[in-house]
This record gives C-alpha cells, structure tokens and sequence, in this order.
C-alpha cells in the first residue's frame, strides 16, 4: 500500500511542472508515518486484545502488566504470600485515619497513667457501683487552693471509664431534694477520695450486681439515700 501511494504521488508529481523537489521529499514523508502509525495501531490493539482474553493484562499507556505494578497488594493478594524480610514482598501501608487513631490511642494511656501517678489519692483508691462515697474537690480559688474545698457525698450510681474523660456518677439527698453530680475523675481540682460504706443501697448484705442503677431514682425512697444531712 505505501509503495502504490508513493508511486501515484511521484507520477502526480512529475507530471506538474510547477511542484518543486522539495513538495516530493514531504509527501513521500507524511505517507510513510501514516502508514507506520496505522501498522503500530493494529499491532497494539492485536496485543490488547490478546492479553485481555485471560492470558496477561497490561496497564495502559505503560506496557507493564498490572501484577508486577507497584502497590498491587492493594487490590489482589498473592496465593502464595512471601514470608517476612524477603526484599520481593510489598510494604503494607495503613490508612492515615488508622495510623492517626493508634497514636492518640497511646498519647490518651501515657497522659492517664501520667494522671494517675500525680493523683493517687483518687484515682488509686477502688470502689464499686452502690458504695457511697466522699470526694473532696476545691471549689474556688484555683488547683492548689486548700482553703475552699468542698466535699460531695452520695451513692456511686453508674462509672464510665474513657480515658481522660472517666466520671462517676453520685446521687445525694440535702434538704430533701435528690442531687445528681457528675464528677470527671482526672480533675486537677479533685483532692481525695474516700470509700465511706460498702454496698450501701444493700446495706452490706450483698454486691450490686448490675453496672448502672439509675433505676433507683425511682424505685427507693428518698430518704435511703441520706449520708449527709
């Protein structure tokens, strides 16, 4: 085919005297890349559709095949997977919000243990759900005020456990009125804690043996709750 189109171009060529030499070299040119491009074109869609019929598939653009691309691990897993330290094996990557997670994991256990080791006198002391309680918590003046502290009595209703944000859950009577205070446990203003009775929704005789008794808000009457009056 290239050789009959250059032939009708240099026959058409010839015959007009007006064409210079220069007119002949171009189209001889842009023939033959036409035709070449056409002939690669064939053989790359002949190619594609080769290794598209289950043999090889290449990623395109690149003449790669898309096992031996990087980061292949991602979308299919090797039968036979390559044993730790072998070079050949692929980096594992974990997501950002993973990697981000695990380490406000750890920084939130190293600034409880950090909390528990300055505040012992709270955070060490064990106590149960239905003991009654007293905390000793500075109420104005700043941390290491020790003139205005108060000290808040009730019976331990529920204990949530989170990390920093840890609270107990107390319920008092005073003047009559039920009180409900939710006391953050890692406060810096929190100076004691002292265990007053054990069980004291059973008087002693027996464990609680659920974790949360906010059904006694409305069960027991009032005036078992009194511890400070």
């Amino acid at each position: 085919m290239l050789r009959s189109v250059g032939t009708s171009s240099l026959r058409l060529l010839s015959r007009s005297s007006s064409a210079p030499q220069t007119s002949i070299v171009s189209a001889l040119t842009s023939h033959s890349e036409a035709a070449a491009a056409a002939t690669t074109g064939q053989q790359h869609a002949a190619s594609f559709s080769t290794k598209s019929n289950g043999k090889q598939h290449f990623k395109p653009g690149t003449g790669v095949p898309i096992e031996q691309m990087p980061y292949y691990h991602h979308t299919k897993k090797s039968e036979t997977p390559l044993p730790h330290g072998d070079p050949r094996r692929p980096p594992k990557f974990k997501s950002p919000r993973k990697r981000a997670s695990k380490l406000f994991h750890e920084l939130n256990v190293e600034a409880v243990d950090k909390s528990a080791e300055s505040n012992p006198n709270v955070l060490k002391v064990p106590f149960r759900v239905g003991d009654a309680i007293e905390i000793e918590m500075v109420s104005m003046g700043g941390v290491n005020s020790s003139a205005n502290v108060d000290k808040l009595r009730g019976v331990v209703l529920g204990r949530s456990n989170r990390g920093l944000g840890s609270s107990v859950q107390i319920r008092d009577v005073m003047y009559g009125e039920p009180i409900d205070r939710q006391i953050m446990l890692h406060s810096p203003l929190l100076k004691s804690l002292k265990v007053l009775e054990k069980n004291f929704v059973h008087k002693g005789k027996k464990k609680v043996k659920r974790a949360k008794l906010y059904y006694l808000r409305d069960r027991l009457p009032v005036g078992k709750f009194v511890i400070w009056g």
